[in-house]
C-alpha cells in the first residue's frame, strides 16, 4: 500500500548546510522514502548528505501522524 510521507530536512554539501525544507513523498515504506529523498537530492546537488529533522505520515492537510 502507498502512503504518503512528510519529511522535513536539511541538505549539506560542500560545507553548508540548508535551511530546512519540505516535501510530500508517496511510498510503500519509510525506507523508499529515504531512498527517493536522497536520489532526488543527489540528482540535483550532486555529493551530499541528507539530515531528517522530522517525519510523518501525512494523512490530509489537516492530519498528520508523527514517526518518531
Amino acid at each position: 500500500m502507498i502512503h504518503q510521507y512528510e519529511l522535513n530536512f536539511s541538505v549539506m554539501y560542500s560545507g553548508k548546510v540548508s535551511s530546512s525544507q519540505s516535501t510530500v513523498i508517496p511510498a510503500s515504506s519509510l525506507e523508499e522514502v529515504n531512498e527517493k529523498l536522497l536520489s532526488e537530492v543527489k540528482r540535483r546537488l550532486g555529493d551530499c548528505s541528507i539530515e531528517v529533522n522530522s517525519k510523518s505520515l501525512y494523512v490530509s492537510e489537516d492530519s498528520r501522524y508523527t514517526i518518531e
